[in-house]
């Protein structure tokens, strides 16, 4: 998955439209919408902003992958009530 599904994912996943995102980010719709399409990506400065919307860690939203601690968390959790 790229950068711009993953954040349409997340976006639906939020149950956000577009403009909301984009309100809460201090861009246009039409940004978001070229994220999300790959037809732009993300400035450096609105990574943390949109990292923080999504409520996950950078590395997860640039990459897929959930951050170490998450792994851990999960790994404990799934030990603790087999």
């Amino acid at each position: 998955m790229n950068l711009g599904e993953r954040l349409f994912e997340l976006r639906k996943a939020k149950s956000l439209t577009q403009d909301e995102v984009a309100e809460k980010l201090n861009v246009t719709r039409q940004t978001v919408s070229k994220w999300e399409t790959n037809q732009s990506t993300p400035d450096f400065d609105k990574i943390v902003p949109i990292s923080e919307l999504f409520e996950i860690g950078v590395e997860e939203l640039l990459t897929g992958k959930k951050e170490e601690k998450e792994k851990i968390e999960s790994t404990i959790k799934s030990l603790l009530f087999k």
